[in-house]
């Protein structure tokens, strides 16, 4: 009998070990990604960015929201949807919010993940000022659950386990900064 238990311990340890092991190097993968992501996050919020496209380039399709700036529309370009931000110049000198929306549109030009819309293009003409962002066509969240009424386990574990990550890459970049800390 005595031998069947240290058997089992035996077992159990090299189990713990084995884990840990693993651990340690999901670890040290997370570390590594988001050093890599922190590094290119830094460069290109640090690089001034181009015009690469005019309002003329974009198919206009339908209005999606409104805002206090402006509207976004849902925009064709080369056979992808986008989501399309127009804000009014005047609108936000008006409501002082110059630096808030141009720290948005740097930090949206650097972030690159992928639980998070993406910025493809930015461009600006006399009276507007557009960033063209990835289209998400599940709509929003709250949006979703309404309709559904609950989601299942699976699914909050699912959706839970994206806003943590899109936090944990943001906290990283210390664009986010979480109360207990």
């Amino acid at each position: 009998m005595g031998g069947t238990q240290s058997s089992s311990t035996s077992t159990s340890s090299t189990t713990n070990s084995t884990t840990t092991a693993m651990q340690a190097q999901f670890d040290a993968q997370v570390s590594s990604f988001l050093e890599h992501a922190k590094h290119e996050f830094e460069q290109k919020y640090n690089t001034p960015s181009k015009q690469t496209a005019k309002l003329e380039d974009f198919i206009l399709n339908r209005t999606v929201g409104t805002g206090s700036f402006g509207r976004v529309m849902v925009v064709s370009h080369n056979h992808t949807n986008y989501a399309l931000k127009i804000m009014e110049k005047d609108t936000v000198v008006k409501l002082k919010q110059v630096e808030h929306t141009l720290a948005e549109k740097r930090i949206l030009q650097a972030i690159k993940f992928p639980f998070i819309v993406n910025l493809a293009y930015s461009f600006k003409d006399n009276s507007h000022l557009y960033l063209v962002l990835e289209f998400a066509s599940g709509g929003e969240m709250f949006t979703h659950l309404r309709s559904v009424g609950k989601y299942s386990e699976d699914q909050t574990r699912f959706y839970a386990a994206q806003v943590a990550l899109a936090f944990e890459y943001l906290h990283f970049l210390v664009l986010m900064t979480l109360d207990s800390e």
